[in-house]
Order: C-alpha cells, then structure tokens, then sequence
C-alpha cells in the first residue's frame, strides 16, 4: 500500500496582514461570527515586499490571529519575504482560527468562534465592534480534499465545526460522509447545507462541561462501518480523541497515512501543586539538563524497537514486551526501569502503561519517523556526536554506527536515504511559493531538474505553468520515493523520471538544482557546477536554488548550520561563499532572488554565453 498521503498540499508566502471587522453576528447561542475585510487580503506592499493576496483552498486552513495583552497594542512579528520574524523579547499573544468562508472578489473572510466564559479569542470575539482593526497571518498551507478514498469519516467538537462545515459546503456531490459533531446543547446545531452523500449526527452533552464525556467515541465505535477505503478526518479536544484513534488503528486497521486528528484544545484540571519545587533558577540543575544525553537515547531506543507500541497495544509484562521486541530480557528490564523514572512508563504489579507524555509520542503520526534511530532525523541528532572533530578539522565528523559517512549510508540503507528525502522535500514547501514567483517560467516549455527537494518544487512549477514538461534525474532509489510519495497524481503524468548516478542534471536550456551543495565540499561543489556549465549552451540556463547561512542566524539556523557540518563538511554557506563557488565553476550571476526562508534562487549562465 502507498505511504503518500491522499491529501493534496499547497504552501503559501505567510503575510502578516492589517484587516477590519465588517460584521459581527451570532450562528447560533454558542457560536460568534466574525467577518473581517480590507485592501490587505488583496496583493500588498509593505517594507519594500510585494506581498500576495490572501489564498484559503482547504476547508480546515488555519489562519492566526494576534491579540493585544490588556491595553497595549499586540505585539506582531515582522514580515520576511515569505515567512514572518517573531520578536526575540516579547511573545505575541496568538491563536490559530479555521476560515469559514473566503469571498476574494467581495473582499471578505469569515472566522467562527466559540461562545465560552474566559479565553483571550473568546473574550475578543463577545466584544469587537465593526471598524475595529486585527491582524492575522496565514493560511501558510491548504490540504485538499482526500484522493482514491471511498468514503470519509468526519469527527469533531465545537472547535472543529467552522472546519466541518466548511468542509461539507465545499465537498465535491455525491461524496459519501459520515460525520458526527458534540455540541454542548441542542441550541447550537447548525444548518450545513452540501451536496455530498452525507449523513450529520449530532450529539449534545446537555450540561457536561466540554471535553469531559467520551459521546464521540460511543459513537464511532457503534456506527456501522461502510465497505471500501475510508479517510478520518477528527478534531477537537485532544484527550477525548485517544480512544477514537486506538480504536481506528487497532481495531479498524486505518493506516496512519488514511487519517488526520488533531487535538485542537486540552482540558486540564487545576493542579493544587503546580509551581512547587521548581528548579529552573538552579543554575545547577539547569546545566544537567541541558547536557543530560541519557533520556534522548533511551526514548529513541525504545521507539525503533517498537516498545512504546506494544505498550499501548496491551503488551505489558517485562518477558513477553523482550520476546516481542526481540531485546536482551535483562538490558531491556533496565530500559523499562528507566523510562519509569524518567515519566514515559508507569509501573505497576500487572505491567507497565504508558503516560501522558509517551501518550502524546504514539499518538503524533510524525514521531516513529523522527525518533526512529535508523532514520535521517536520528542521524540529524546524532551528528553533533562529532562536533569536537567537525569544529577543529572543518570536515564531517559523525559515523554512522556501520562506520560509514551518512553521504555513503544514503548509498545503502533505504530508510535513511527515503527518511532523508522525505524530510527535505518537507522543508522544501515553504520554499516552493517564492521559487515559484521568483523567475518567469510561464517562458520555460521544459526543465530539467535534480537535487533535493527538487520533487516539491516540481510539484508547485507544474501545477502553477501546466505548459511545463520536466524530467526529474535521480538515483533509482530516489526516483522510486519520488514516483510513490512525493509527486502527486496530478502531476506525475507531465515528469518523466530518469535514473542518472551523477548529481548535476543534464539537458535542456533550463537546468534546476535544488539543495545540492550543502552536502558537497567545496572542490566537490565546483566541480559539480563545473559539469552542469559545461552540459548548458551558451544562452542556457541554470537555476540554483540554496539554503544560506544568514549573517546572524538565529538558534534554529545555527543548530542547522552545525548539524550538516557535522554530517556532509561545509555546513550552511554564506550568500558571498556560494556565488564564490559559482564563478570557480565558470558561472555567470544573472541576477539572485530571495525566495524566503533563508533562500535563494540564483540564474546562471555559462561565463561565456549571453
């Protein structure tokens, strides 16, 4: 079965916006409307940015909204070219908001919210006047609606119902849908007009507080099932939703990659200790943790062997969880013993049980890939093993556990290349909109294009220009993540995918690289630039798109820059050192885009040619 998700993705410039409140009206007792317009949903300037107008394609978008603390005015990060800079001395008060209808040509957006005693969105919400001004920022993604599926099952509480309803005014007819929605009180039922084959089944908790009954699951549990492929979609409140995804996983059998749930909200208790005996002031204490290296091992050992699982599964008992796990019976009584004491397990005369926090690791659909010590994101971590010999010698320090340098692993271990690639193709959707609008490609008929996170890019070229045609070169094995993960169905028929050992692509007037030289070394990356000059004609065209390394990075790029030091040599390069490397290889700079998040997009030509 296919590990690509059935739903369709599509990333945006996120643009912080200055909008006003038309309207304020209530849907019904417990739910506020808001409708908010302004020039800035449409194309902008700002700071010297072209910005682009506001874009919401999925039903369960989130938009977030910036709130002011008391009488001061809201504090708002500063706008990059396509993502936001947030304050380093002060913490915006935001919350994330589903649109519930987006109207471009009127100039209007509406948000839901609901009707509750206490909270900042809330409280907004029961007393903004039209005229008022707010500021939002996203969508930064829209999802689509699920491909290849036979039929939905749609869950959710209050929170989710502006998504759902969305969702059910927009779904294509004719599709079959179950959905169930908690409400607090029959009052608060909805109209949702659509014309898909659906059925709504409305459930109300008459009086208990929200999030405190489990109608949903009882629900689910006892719905007759319908035949064929399904996709889930549920929200709301996260701890009611644990016993909907058991369910769905252990006892249904819905893949992982055939369901999204997501706890939008937590109930919590008051906790008649909480601040007690704090250490954070121990200055002691703090340097232990910050270098206490034992629980980040511990965990990753027990997820790759699958303990955690198996614990949720009902497998409990110290013999059995080692003959499952396949362990050492003695060394894995000692990793039990030890995730007790560090809160991931809990003990008793009957076995073990998870807690609230390996609760939360099973139950991400993201953490068995990112915890999982065989994978790219293990091998991210572990690379700072070898920072010692990275930051005296300049060159890569970490080894694999075979002892090999993770650019030779990727060669031979197929997890570790897939997870590799899948994680960069990842990052490569916050870059894909401003590669997209950063060069005149509606000119280009066809492209030739290779590197990493190349086959997102293609997805947003090809879905943008649908003119163009696009041969992807690659390892077979990449190719084969490719064609079965990365490239959507839509797309795959216009790119043909050929298997090439190098890495430079060749052919065409139009050359794409993407990502390629951070993980070469210098004479390496000249050469491989050399190779792509010499394959161009002379009014040929290569388009480097690159991470660099920010004149003052912050935390996450400075733990980037380290991170790929350690594990290919050079690291993170400045824009300076890279356009260095570009004329060594008899490049000329035509000229250089910013395409966001630390980016950059230059075109090139052959020194010699026009």
């Amino acid at each position: 079965m296919s590990t690509r998700n059935p739903r369709p993705v599509v990333t945006f410039p996120i643009v912080l916006r200055e909008l006003t409140v038309l309207r304020v009206a209530d849907v019904t007792p417990g739910m506020r409307r808001v409708t908010l317009g302004g020039e800035q949903l449409r194309a902008f300037q700002r700071d010297g940015l072209d910005l682009p107008a506001l874009r919401s394609e999925g039903f369960d978008d989130h938009v977030k909204f910036f709130f002011a603390d008391g009488d001061a005015p809201p504090v708002l990060p500063g706008q990059n070219v396509s993502s936001l800079d947030w304050p380093a001395d002060a913490r915006p008060i935001a919350k994330d908001y589903t649109p519930v209808r987006y109207d471009p040509e009127a100039g209007e957006i509406d948000f839901d919210f609901v009707r509750h005693e206490g909270g900042v969105a809330s409280s907004w919400a029961q007393a903004v006047k039209p005229g008022e001004v707010t500021w939002i920022a996203g969508p930064k993604m829209s999802h689509g609606h699920p491909e290849g599926v036979d039929w939905l099952l749609v869950i959710g509480d209050e929170t989710a119902l502006p998504a759902i309803g969305r969702w059910l005014a927009e779904m294509p007819a004719g599709t079959r849908a179950r959905v169930f929605i908690e409400v607090g009180e029959e009052s608060h039922r909805q109209e949702l007009p659509t014309e898909a084959d659906a059925t709504v089944t409305w459930l109300t908790r008459d009086g208990a507080p929200a999030g405190s009954t489990d109608l949903l699951e009882r629900a689910v549990r006892s719905m007759e099932w319908l035949p064929g492929e399904v996709y889930v979609w549920a929200a709301g409140e996260a701890v009611t939703l644990k016993g909907i995804r058991r369910h769905l996983s252990a006892e249904r059998g819905v893949p992982r990659e055939r369901t999204h749930i997501t706890g939008y909200w937590r109930r919590t208790e008051p906790d008649p200790v909480a601040g007690a005996g704090q250490a954070e002031d121990d200055a002691h204490e703090r340097l232990h943790e910050l270098t206490d290296l034992a629980p980040g091992f511990a965990i990753r050992a027990a997820v790759t062997l699958g303990l955690f699982d198996l614990v949720r599964d009902g497998v409990s008992g110290p013999a059995e969880l080692a003959r499952r796990t396949g362990a050492e019976p003695s060394l894995l009584g000692a990793l039990l013993t030890y995730l007790v004491a560090i809160g991931l397990l809990e003990a008793d005369s009957y076995g073990h049980r998870l807690t609230v926090v390996s609760e939360e690791l099973v139950e991400d659909d993201h953490s068995s890939d990112e915890y999982h010590l065989g994978g790219a994101q293990a091998a991210m971590d572990l690379s700072l093993a070898g920072l010692h010999h990275t930051l005296r010698t300049g060159g890569p320090g970490y080894r694999t556990a075979e002892g090999l340098r993770v650019a030779a692993a990727m060669g031979e271990d197929e997890l570790l290349a897939g997870t590799a690639r899948a994680a960069v193709e990842e990052e490569a959707r916050w870059v894909a909109p401003g590669v997209s609008g950063a060069y005149d490609w509606a000119s280009v008929t066809s492209l030739t294009a290779g590197g990493h996170g190349v086959g997102t890019l293609v997805n947003a070229l090809v879905k943008e220009y649908p003119a163009l045609r696009v041969r992807i070169t690659a390892l077979p094995s990449e190719l084969r993540v490719l064609r079965g993960e990365i490239l959507d169905t839509d797309v795959a028929p216009r790119v043909e995918l050929i298997p090439r050992t190098g890495p430079v692509p060749h052919g065409g007037n139009t050359v794409l690289v993407s990502r390629l030289l951070e993980r070469l070394a210098d004479e390496d990356a000249v050469l491989a630039l050399s190779e792509a000059a010499e394959a161009l004609p002379a009014d040929g065209t290569l388009l480097l798109v690159e991470q660099i390394r920010p004149a003052a990075p912050d935390e996450d790029a400075a733990l980037q820059h380290l991170r790929l030091a350690c594990l290919f040599g050079p690291g993170l390069r400045s824009q300076e050192e890279l356009e260095a490397l570009t004329e060594r290889a008899g490049l000329r700079i035509r000229r250089r885009e910013d395409v966001g998040w630390d980016h950059r997009l230059w075109v090139l030509g052959p020194a010699g040619g026009r």
